[in-house]
C-alpha cells in the first residue's frame, strides 16, 4: 500500500491539532482530504446525505435507491 509523505512542516501542526481535538493525527488527516475531496449533497426527493467527488454532476441515492443530478447552489 502507497503511503504519501507528509511535509515536515506541517507534522506540528497537524500534532497540535489532534492533541487538542482529542483524536489521533491520521484521523485528522483523513478529515481534511475527505473535505478537499468530497462535497455534501441532499437527495432531492428524500432529503437523504449524498457524498460526492467535488465536480461531479450525478449521484445515486442508496435510500431511495434514485438518480440524482447534483447542483451547487451559489450563496
Amino acid at each position: 500500500m502507497y503511503s504519501p509523505k507528509i511535509k515536515e512542516q506541517l507534522i506540528p501542526v497537524i500534532y497540535k491539532r489532534a492533541r487538542r481535538e482529542h483524536k489521533p493525527m491520521t484521523a485528522i488527516i483523513n478529515e481534511l482530504i475527505e473535505e478537499s475531496l468530497y462535497k455534501t449533497y441532499y437527495c432531492r426527493n428524500c432529503n437523504n446525505q449524498i457524498e460526492a467527488e467535488k465536480g461531479t454532476k450525478e449521484a445515486y441515492c442508496d435510500h431511495c435507491q434514485s438518480e440524482v443530478y447534483l447542483i451547487t447552489s451559489s450563496l
